[in-house]
């Protein structure tokens, strides 16, 4: 009787292994591909908004300071004298390496190509030289303000981009995920093959170093923080008495090559 229940009962349990060992090849299986979701789709995204955050850092800093460069030539040349520049600068707030650095990238520009289509209005040269400088220095403080809003809103962009990948691998600790992962016997899958096979070989740092995902650079690698121009209401007896010095510097310019 014993012998004859054994007999059947081997094959029994030998499938049940089998069943077991599938069932925990399947579980394992699971486990991996959920994991690979939660990690490569949370990658697709973060790294696609990273994209979209660099085109914006790009567009904004090409477009704004080609428009910024514009406006400074046109008061560097109003102005004449460095000092007289420079003594602009130091009385609006504007950081003199960074319109020095500017100013230098158009200075083969003369005075009609700078002032196309704009011409100082007044009975007097002075009142048209001071009237020209009045709409550059409004025009400037226009797209400072521009630039600088730009600059806090893609500061506060990349501050989330960068808060979502700290809060994403401090909640998927890489160490802890490849060692489990390692510790699992299933198949291999498509989207963590790269976990199998040599890379398992490969040091932990090398193979986390390649997860990790890599922040964006910041704002100011590409764009510089400028404050808003303080109204001219609140500088207009020092930016008079600078106008008035470089509009002696005029007296012996040619006055139908000036745009005053």
């Amino acid at each position: 009787m014993p012998l004859f229940g054994w007999r059947f009962l081997a094959p029994s349990l030998h499938l049940s292994a089998f069943r077991m060992e599938d069932f925990a090849n399947a579980i394992a299986y699971e486990v991996k591909q959920e994991m690979a979701n939660r990690y490569f789709g949370f990658r697709t995204r973060i790294e696609g908004q990273s994209r979209e955050y660099l085109a914006k850092l790009q567009e904004a800093s090409r477009e704004l300071d080609a428009a910024i460069r514009l406006h400074l030539c046109r008061m560097q040349f109003l102005l004449q004298e460095p000092r007289l520049f420079c003594s602009f600068l130091n009385l609006v707030d504007l950081p003199e390496k960074y319109a020095l650095n500017v100013c230098s990238r158009q200075s083969s520009l003369q005075g009609q190509e700078l002032f196309m289509a704009m011409r100082g209005e007044g009975f007097t040269r002075w009142r048209r030289f001071r009237g020209l400088a009045i709409i550059v220095y409004h025009s400037l403080a226009e797209n400072i303000a521009t630039y600088h809003d730009t600059f806090l809103l893609l500061q506060e962009e990349h501050a989330e981009i960068c808060l979502e990948i700290n809060k994403f691998q401090r909640q998927n600790d890489l160490s802890e995920i490849l060692s489990f992962l390692r510790n699992l016997d299933s198949p291999d899958s498509e989207r963590l093959k790269f976990l199998h096979s040599n890379a398992i070989l490969q040091p932990n740092e090398g193979l986390e170093q390649d997860l990790r995902i890599a922040q964006p650079p910041p704002v100011t690698e590409t764009m510089t923080l400028l404050p808003p121009l303080i109204p001219l209401k609140q500088i207009k007896g020092p930016f008079t008495a600078i106008l008035k010095q470089a509009f002696a510097l005029h007296d012996n310019s040619v006055p139908s090559a000036l745009p005053f």
